[in-house]
């Protein structure tokens, strides 16, 4: 296994459980985590890493999900895991995460609680659609702080999916968002984030451009997050194709 650092991304709706793929590759459950009502152990997304005794991380890792469960387990192939660190979020609800230092030790189960977080409100206008196409705006989160939390510096972690909102004929829209400045994690860890959007077709759901914020709200190209925002007047970003932003998708 090479040395390389791999960021482990995983969107959970794209998990079937019992589907082909998850039988081909279900390897020893390394961490369950009891997700407590109402919310849906299927409306979590994880970013996670896992790493054997040389501190090689790799992303040979699966999570099954039933109404109330997540078991993540892996492929260790012959390389047995030891650490395992986990960044959990559902809708709305605060960021919970997850360190085992010692899988051999610990009792491999963790409980999310949602906690909810005040919200606020983003209205925004982007360029109005042409024609009698009908439009959404997506927004997803930046997690640029997950790096540090994981501890590999200059990872990639796939963003996390926020809301979406309808275009009015006038390019106008508006969406709930959640206020992220008020996580506990904010002043020690999670400042470091920002806010994606994209345009998509509201038929096809296809993502058609990205958006650019104003310079003056930005921060690394994104959205600055904050608890409250003026009305934003999005441009689409140029020589960029919405393809490129996509979040990755699991290995297979």
């Amino acid at each position: 296994m090479q040395s390389v650092v791999i960021a482990l991304v995983l969107l959970l709706s794209s998990i079937i459980p019992g589907s082909a793929v998850a039988q081909k590759r279900t390897g020893e459950t390394l961490f369950t985590i009891s997700v407590a009502p109402p919310t849906s152990a299927k409306d979590l997304q994880l970013r996670y890493f896992v790493s054997d005794e040389t501190g090689v991380r790799w992303s040979s890792t699966l999570a099954k999900a039933t109404d109330n469960e997540i078991q993540i387990s892996a492929n260790t192939a012959q390389r047995p895991a030891k650490t395992l660190k986990v960044l959990a979020y559902a809708p709305g609800c605060q960021f919970v995460t997850f360190t085992v230092d010692d899988l051999a030790t610990s009792a491999r189960q963790g409980n999310f609680q949602c906690d909810k977080l005040p919200s606020t409100q983003l209205r925004g206008t982007v360029p109005a659609p042409s024609g009698q196409q009908q439009q959404q705006v997506e927004a997803m989160y930046v997690v640029n702080w997950a790096s540090k939390f994981f501890g590999v510096p200059g990872a990639s972690i796939s963003p996390l999916a926020l809301a979406q909102a309808p275009v009015g004929a006038d390019g106008s829209f508006q969406m709930d968002l959640p206020d992220f400045t008020a996580d506990p994690l904010w002043q020690s860890l999670s400042r470091n984030a920002g806010l994606m959007f994209f345009l998509k077709d509201k038929a096809t759901g296809r993502r058609i451009a990205e958006l650019q914020p104003p310079a003056s709200l930005a921060r690394s190209g994104n959205l600055k997050v904050a608890a409250n925002y003026p009305e934003v007047s999005f441009t689409v970003r140029q020589n960029t194709a919405a393809k490129n932003r996509q979040p990755a998708e699991l290995p297979n």
